[in-house]
């Protein structure tokens, strides 16, 4: 059995041994966004769609579970940053997504204005994820 600085098992002696891979409070999670989703559409007289949300997030919280234990890019999906790699494999995705998203919302924003909009609600978006980035540098900095 392999084990990190602090002891620790690391994730692939977890996936040697068969062990669950993907952190509960995201399965948690993916099961309760399918349940509110299935009430609403239940609420609004949308069995259908109910019935079919519901599935979509149980399938995938279970394609969590099981797939993890095969897969390192799986298990980060299910929250599986440990293990200093995965932390940094972690943060370069989630600021290449992040940017990403930004060139979308102003791109959005743009062509909406160019067709006679008046940019919402890209603009609010784009307002929103530039304060809330604000807001973690000044907090992230202090922190240190």
């Amino acid at each position: 059995m392999s084990t990190n600085e602090s002891g620790g098992r690391t994730s692939s002696s977890r996936r040697a041994e068969g062990g669950r891979r993907v952190s509960r409070p995201a399965l948690v999670v993916a099961l309760l966004v399918g349940a509110v989703l299935a009430v609403i559409s239940f609420a609004n007289g949308e069995i259908v769609a109910g019935i079919i949300s519901a599935a979509i997030m149980l399938a995938f919280a279970a394609f969590l579970l099981i797939a993890s234990r095969f897969s390192d890019t799986i298990a980060l999906l299910g929250d599986d940053v440990h293990e200093e790699r995965h932390v940094h494999l972690h943060q370069r995705a989630a600021l290449y997504s992040i940017n990403i998203v930004a060139g979308v919302v102003v791109v959005a924003a743009i062509v909406d204005m160019a067709r006679g909009g008046s940019g919402s609600p890209w603009v609010y978006i784009a307002a929103l994820m530039a304060v809330t980035y604000a807001g973690c540098l000044l907090v992230l900095s202090r922190r240190g």
